[in-house]
């Protein structure tokens, strides 16, 4: 009798100091979060592939249940993207003051009896970055030597080291590997020189050729070194220069992820010279002041996420402009498949062939879903390239070598800027497979991919008073949300419409669906509640079903 006493003793300090307000840290809870909601996530129907398969690649075994977080610190905060991100739209008003008691002459507010009431406690807020399609788990990796590289390799968790993906560490982790573990044959990716892998190159429509980028001109000055990738300007490039001298990265496990790490070089050592000088290949690179970071997880038995993140150290903006984030090269028959046919989502033939510098030949199209594919002559083995934003419009380009095709890439049409000290993101998929296996598992993926956002009003901690509380936010999903629902103990209140402009959201997740609307904001009446301490949930579905929770708030009359 003592322990009970001594219990409900504890709930009722608990409610008293909720209910006249906490100092900070008194209230906690060791709860779990359960953030996300989402539909069953297994894949393709599942079958066990025959051992040595070197050609199409069967939808892979059953996923079991995903893990609600992807496995990945679901409470970690990157303070360098917060401030960008998460502050309250033009629409979004302050809450009430969370420590203000009752209004005494409020007649209608009646005497709470502490013994009544429950106890609710809202789940801390997530890093929204964590959101992410379900996970098919960890497989372990691997590092070896190839070539007098040193490459680090994730490993397909299911099948155990089915296939694999590799990444470079001497030339920018940027991946170089992806096919079979059983057979290095099966490359899909390209990986001759720094230039050519899966990875992130950006630009400055103001400095984007040497001889004006200097003193940023580029958009008026009549200099031109050329029309030749020799004398680009400033390009931080993830695999290395066009002295093919590559960039270093380092590795971890974050997770269920492979994390790489890098400083991206300047592709042109000579970006910032006044004039058209172009320097012997001797000497060191030139590392550029921003940080790129990959992350790599297996999300289907042919599917891997590659989240992408490039972070500013520099003083100096950059311009909104088309980026490679991420670019494709893909194998073309030396020592490895020949991928020479780029395919939209709807299996139609692109036929790269408008002239470019230097030899070139580019196309730019659209797919009819927010995935293209290179597959070989047969359609039974290739690699496809999905975009998180949704994004449909593509470009894809090929080299002539002065007598054969030497290279095919393909990028998504994606454009942003780079702000002094900020940040963007993003996510691509890459699979693995014929194209019926890449458009099923691509699309059950896509299908899979729950909404992610912020509640920034009322704010976190304390409890959130008045006749009506501001309710506000932003939200993003691969396909545009018209509005996310407000609950309060489980129950329906409000439906707020996804329709603020949040230029500021869209700045570090850009080409997002929906963009620059995606912020949400409006009221909720507490009308209805008696004097407890209630919890209000903030809840984002999107067309495919899947729920995500964006964020828990104590409330009160």
């Amino acid at each position: 009798m003592a322990a009970r006493s001594k219990i409900f003793a504890a709930a009722a300090l608990v409610l008293a100091c909720l209910l006249s307000g906490c100092p900070a840290g008194e209230v906690s809870s060791d709860e779990p979060d359960s953030r996300v909601l989402r539909p069953d996530a297994a894949g393709a129907d599942a079958q066990e592939p025959a051992a040595g398969t070197d050609a199409e690649i069967s939808p892979g075994e059953d996923a079991g249940e995903p893990d609600a977080e992807g496995g990945r610190d679901a409470g970690r905060r990157d303070s360098s993207v917060r401030d960008a991100a998460e502050q309250p739209g033009p629409d979004a008003s302050a809450p009430s003051d969370p420590d203000a008691g009752p209004d005494p002459t409020d007649a209608s507010v009646a005497p709470v009896d502490v013994g009544q009431c429950a106890l609710p406690v809202a789940a801390p807020d997530l890093d929204p970055w964590t959101v992410r399609a379900p996970s098919l788990g960890f497989g372990g990796t691997v590092t070896q030597s190839s070539g007098g590289h040193q490459d680090v390799f994730l490993l397909n968790p299911s099948p155990a080291d089915y296939t694999r993906i590799g990444a470079r560490l001497d030339w920018g982790g940027t991946i170089v590997f992806y096919g079979l573990s059983s057979s290095a044959a099966t490359n899909v990716i390209d990986a001759n020189d720094t230039g050519r892998e899966l990875q992130i190159a950006i630009y400055d429509p103001q400095r984007n050729r040497q001889g004006c980028a200097f003193d940023a001109t580029c958009l008026t000055s009549s200099i031109n070194c050329g029309n030749s990738i020799t004398f680009l300007g400033w390009n931080p490039v993830q695999g290395g220069d066009e002295c093919n001298r590559g960039a270093q990265a380092s590795w971890s496990v974050v997770g269920d992820a492979l994390r790489l790490t890098v400083t991206p070089v300047q592709w042109n050592p000579d970006w910032d010279a006044p004039d058209c000088r172009s320097t012997p290949c001797a000497g060191g690179t030139r590392p550029a002041e921003v940080r790129y970071t990959m992350d790599l997880r297996y999300v289907d038995t042919h599917v891997v996420e590659v989240a992408l993140e490039v972070l500013s150290q520099e003083t100096i903006d950059h311009q909104v402009t088309g980026q490679e984030f991420p670019t494709l090269y893909v194998s073309h028959g030396s020592g490895g498949p020949d991928l020479l046919r780029l395919l939209d989502a709807s299996g139609q033939l692109v036929v790269i062939d408008q002239p470019a510098n230097d030899g070139f030949t580019v196309k730019n199209f659209t797919s009819p879903a927010p995935w293209v594919a290179f597959q070989d002559s047969g359609s039974t083995y290739g690699v496809g390239l999905g975009m998180d934003q949704g994004l449909r419009d593509w470009q894809g380009w090929a080299g002539d070598g002065n007598s054969a095709p030497y290279f095919h890439n393909v990028r998504a049409q994606i454009a942003f800027g780079l702000p002094r000290g900020g940040a963007v993101r993003g996510i691509a998929y890459l699979a693995l497979g014929g194209f019926g296996t890449v458009q099923s598992a691509l699309g059950s993926v896509l299908a899979h991919r729950p909404p992610f956002g912020v509640v920034d009003a009322p704010a976190p901690g304390g409890v959130a008073q008045g006749a009506s509380i501001p309710v506000g936010g932003w939200v993003l999903d691969t396909a545009a949300i018209g509005s996310v629902d407000v609950e309060i103990d489980g129950a329906l209140a409000a439906s707020l419409p996804v329709t603020g402009a949040r230029s500021d959201v869209c700045a570090v997740y850009p080409a997002y669906a929906g963009c620059p609307n995606v912020g949400y904001a409006g009221a909720i009446s507490t009308a209805g509640l008696d004097g407890c301490v209630h919890l209000m949930r903030v809840v984002a579905t999107d067309a495919d079903g899947n729920r995500s929770v964006l964020g828990e708030r104590l409330i009160r009359r």
